[in-house]
């Protein structure tokens, strides 16, 4: 054992000048991702997290009251997302099934998850009912949600051919979707806006779809129920538990990253608290949102002018999709169905103003939580996620009471919810296209001093086919390892195996 800064770390083999020959950013699906991939191949590493876990935006908490009980749900990463079929073409790599799927299958005990059919955001009748404005099923036939999923068809067969300037609003029109009454502008907002939490305004319809994701591994989503302290967390301990396993003196906690000097000797790495550490190389797993707003004070020397361009111009920013949850001492909404989509007035203006419920205590979710679960975007996310409980509670207790006149709507019991957009860790949940969106991926190209790959990025936003998800992190991580390898340690080339490429795999089909 090596005394490192007060920590005792187990190095191996490496220089004596450097605390590791690889220090670690961020202890999220990337970074532990990144960690494993090179522990298994005796590369020394350390990690580096400002929390007080690992996880990232993969983060179980404990919600409830003591009057009814206290349940763990999740801030971020809900879904195993892209599952139910394997693919074989020459449009689909070789790796024919989620990673996080996967581990989620070596879980033990078994990892607690419920099946969405036709995945979360892509099959409209997962929601089971449409209310309107009166709280009255305006949708009994299911006209209007088999509309909403034959115009999902169209989009995916229409946005691979659209510029990078047009919306999603008109990819919308252009497939026939032209809401007007107010049922239609909710459904709206849950086939457009809850994906992302992003208006279709203000999304490209050449990122919108069509999605690796589903198309390579089935259209299936799994909702992460599980009741474990860690959650959907739990998973990155499975990956990890032969590496770099729970309370491993290599992972860093409760140290932030203030400034990363770089050049061909290596990187030199300061944490706000005043320690450094020393490595030969580094990968970064920040999220995109603290480098587009921090990335002048972290990087010494600062990032090459085309980098800091692309981060400024490149239109690629961070959604904020914001989870809100409140609890009730009985349950009053029909118990039997898993979701549903409520109208409000004002049609267009207020189509995402608390609009679609999740059924938390349905058997086989959280029976027992008495609570429901929804979604904002921007900007209900900012406006709302700046409130503290005692101001949310009465606001989304109103909100129900007034998409269901006809129902009596106890008081509730605990509300929460979490802004990302506002987290300093983070700023946003993940990485979205605007209009105007530069395919050029400038922005995350390693860093190099004489040729030398000195710095890399990962995370979910650099994935380019797997951006937005759990496993486009996990993924991204294991690319840059392979990377190190493949520079430092003449391992194989990663471009020419399945495994460590996803993240740039040709897509067409």
């Amino acid at each position: 054992m090596t005394a490192v800064h007060g920590q005792d770390l187990f190095l191996g083999k490496t220089d004596e000048a450097v605390d590791a020959d690889v220090i670690i950013i961020g202890a999220g699906w990337a970074g532990m991702a990144a960690a494993d991939q090179l522990h298994r191949n005796d590369v020394s590493v350390i990690v580096l997290e400002a929390a007080n876990q690992t996880g990232g935006s993969t983060h179980a908490f404990e919600f409830g009251s003591d009057a009814v009980g206290k349940f763990i749900f999740e801030q971020g990463s809900n879904w195993l997302q892209g599952t139910g079929h394997e693919r074989f073409d020459k449009f689909a790599p070789s790796i024919t099934k989620n990673p996080v799927v996967e581990l989620a299958k070596r879980a033990d005990p078994p990892f607690a998850t419920v099946l969405i059919p036709g995945s979360t955001d892509g099959n409209m009748t997962n929601y089971y009912k449409v209310y309107d404005e009166f709280g009255v099923d305006t949708d009994v036939s299911g006209d209007l949600r088999r509309h909403a999923n034959e115009v999902i068809d169209c989009i995916n067969q229409t946005a691979p051919k659209a510029n990078n300037k047009e919306t999603l609003r008109q990819g919308l029109k252009a497939c026939g979707w032209n809401p007007s009454t107010n049922a239609e502008w909710a459904m709206d907002w849950a086939l457009a806006d809850d994906d992302s939490g992003v208006t279709a305004h203000g999304s490209a319809l050449a990122g919108f779809l069509p999605d690796p994701s589903y198309d390579w591994w089935g259209p299936d989503d799994w909702f992460v129920v599980e009741q474990h302290p860690r959650g959907f967390a739990r998973l990155i301990d499975v990956m990890v538990q032969d590496s770099v396993p729970p309370a491993d003196a290599r992972v860093v906690l409760n140290t932030k990253v203030s400034n990363i000097e770089w050049s061909a000797h290596g990187v030199t790495i300061s944490t706000t608290d005043g320690r450094t550490f020393k490595a030969k190389h580094a990968i970064s797993t920040m999220s995109l949102g603290v480098i587009q707003k921090h990335h002048e004070e972290l990087f010494e020397p600062n990032l090459p002018k085309k980098q800091q361009k692309s981060l400024a111009t490149n239109h690629i920013l961070m959604a904020n999709l914001t989870h809100v949850l409140i609890q009730f001492p009985s349950v009053w909404w029909d118990n039997s169905i898993p979701a549903w989509i409520s109208a409000n007035e004002g049609g267009k203006s207020n189509r995402g103003l608390f609009t679609a419920w999740h059924n938390m205590n349905m058997d086989g979710f959280i029976p027992g939580s008495n609570t429901l679960l929804t979604f904002l975007g921007e900007p209900e996310a900012s406006i709302y996620g700046a409130m503290t409980e005692a101001e949310l509670l009465p606001i989304l207790v109103e909100r129900l009471r007034a998409q269901n006149p006809s129902l009596t709507i106890p008081e509730a019991t605990a509300a929460w919810t979490k802004n990302w957009g506002n987290d300093p860790l983070h700023y946003g949940a993940y990485a979205y296209s605007e209009p105007g969106v530069s395919w050029k991926t400038t922005w995350k190209k390693p860093l190099k001093d004489n040729k030398k790959t000195i710095v890399q990025f990962a995370g979910e936003a650099t994935c380019d086919n797997l951006d937005g998800y759990t496993h486009g992190a996990l993924q991204s991580g294991k690319e840059a390892a392979a990377i190190y390898l493949h520079e430092y340690k003449n391992g194989p080339n990663p471009e020419k195996d399945d495994e460590f490429n996803l993240c740039n795999w040709y897509y067409y089909a």
